[in-house]
């Protein structure tokens, strides 16, 4: 039997922000143009979320290691939610 669901695996990036809509994250897992994440920023005390779409993702060296280069773009809430279901309609999932 076929289910759906969401997996949340969470990971700690470093961010910077980019530009008004775009962020760049540096991560130890590459990500997946088009995959559409929510970033938890953690500031004095507050939690903000942003959605974003991946728009790149590229290895990189930093200080003799592999890390990947996350071109980010915020998304808003409905136009996250109806990408999704597109892909899952596209992929058989739905």
């Amino acid at each position: 039997m076929n289910s759906h669901g969401v997996l949340r695996v969470s990971r700690d990036v470093v961010i910077q922000k980019t530009a008004d809509h775009e962020f760049v994250a540096m991560s130890n897992e590459p990500g997946v143009p088009g995959d559409v994440l929510t970033i938890a920023f953690s500031t004095t005390g507050s939690r903000e979320t942003q959605i974003v779409r991946v728009m790149a993702s590229r290895p990189v060296l930093v200080k003799g290691v592999v890390k990947h280069e996350l071109r980010l773009e915020r998304v808003d809430d409905h136009a996250a939610h109806r990408d999704t279901r597109r892909a899952h309609a596209e992929s058989g999932s739905e």
